[in-house]
């Protein structure tokens, strides 16, 4: 009798399993695909316009800051900044989540649903951005008038905290016949002829930080772009001694901040932050002092298309 009510049991146990994976067979599991949405569907992803947290938001924004995730329904991350740098979007709306964070909602040019995303990662043509960047003479402590090109690329490091030696900086900047190399003494100047390159500089830099990238070719917007995201740039220009008729961008400053279609500038070429405008080498087109606002246009005639930046 136990025999077969023990039988019995398996028996109906074996249907129920059968009747259980018959059934599992026949169900499919969605598969989370990051299409785009139209913008009808994409209201899910956010509260309703008439939530509190909703404000209507039409700009057009660009992506400016590495690192960032862009989401679609319930936290998908369907993309990234990296991916997305410097491309231009369709803002239509903003909310702002419990813990004080505003996301942008967005769309491309074709009104798809990209997602949305942390409204730090983008800027508008009109965003505002000051860096505390570290003053760095080429005159003191270590006097290397012809050095601007150390100088300049350590104001980049020492924003992201990387500790250089100046000294160490300018005794050992690559000269040629090294590809790129500075020709003349950073100490004397002699057998000046040009600084290192834009490329050569940034492959030196390596020596310290990874983090630094040769961005030359980039247009005046791209390096505004560089500067609204938070990454100082590095660029070739006119000095304070240019002498009339010489076209050649021979000397390294770095931009450290943006506002109202400005620059704000830091020239090496003086011997402390607060130097002013004309104390400098007296050629008052680019003589403004260790630290100055410069205007758009005047960049772009002055910017020779060298230029290098640290994320």
């Amino acid at each position: 009798m136990v025999k077969h009510s023990l039988s019995n049991r398996l028996l109906r146990n074996g249907a129920v399993l059968l009747a259980m994976v018959t059934l599992s067979s026949s169900i499919s599991i969605p598969v989370v695909t990051p299409t785009t949405t139209s913008a009808s569907a994409a209201t899910k992803t956010v509260p309703a316009k008439n939530s509190k947290s909703w404000r209507n938001y039409k700009h057009s924004v660009y992506f400016v800051k590495k690192n960032y995730k862009v989401y679609q329904n319930n936290w998908h991350a369907v993309s990234s900044s990296n991916k997305l740098f410097h491309k231009t979007y369709k803002a239509n709306g903003k909310y702002k989540l419990s813990n004080g964070r505003v996301y942008y909602r967005l769309y491309n040019s074709h009104k798809k649903y990209l997602g949305y995303v942390n409204a730090h990662a983008v800027a508008t043509s009109t965003t505002s951005k000051v860096m505390k960047v570290p003053y760095v003479s080429q005159y003191k402590p270590v006097f290397a008038p012809w050095g601007c090109a150390s100088a300049s690329m350590a104001m980049l490091l020492r924003y992201r905290g990387v500790k250089v030696n100046l000294r160490y900086a300018q005794d050992h900047l690559p000269m040629v016949p090294t590809k790129g190399g500075q020709k003349g003494n950073v100490y004397t100047g002699a057998g000046f002829g040009h600084v290192i390159t834009a490329a050569a500089l940034t492959k030196y830099s390596h020596h310290w930080t990874k983090r630094t990238a040769n961005i030359s070719k980039s247009s005046a917007n791209k390096i505004k772009m560089y500067v609204q995201g938070g990454y100082p740039v590095l660029f070739y220009g006119y000095s304070s001694y240019q002498k009339n008729g010489d076209k050649k961008r021979n000397h390294c400053k770095v931009i450290v901040g943006y506002k109202n279609g400005k620059f704000k500038v830091n020239d090496p070429l003086y011997y402390s932050s607060t130097a002013k405008a004309g104390t400098g080498g007296k050629n008052m087109k680019y003589d403004h002092g260790a630290i100055s606002w410069e205007s758009m246009s005047h960049f772009k005639k002055e910017y020779g298309k060298q230029a290098i930046t640290i994320y």
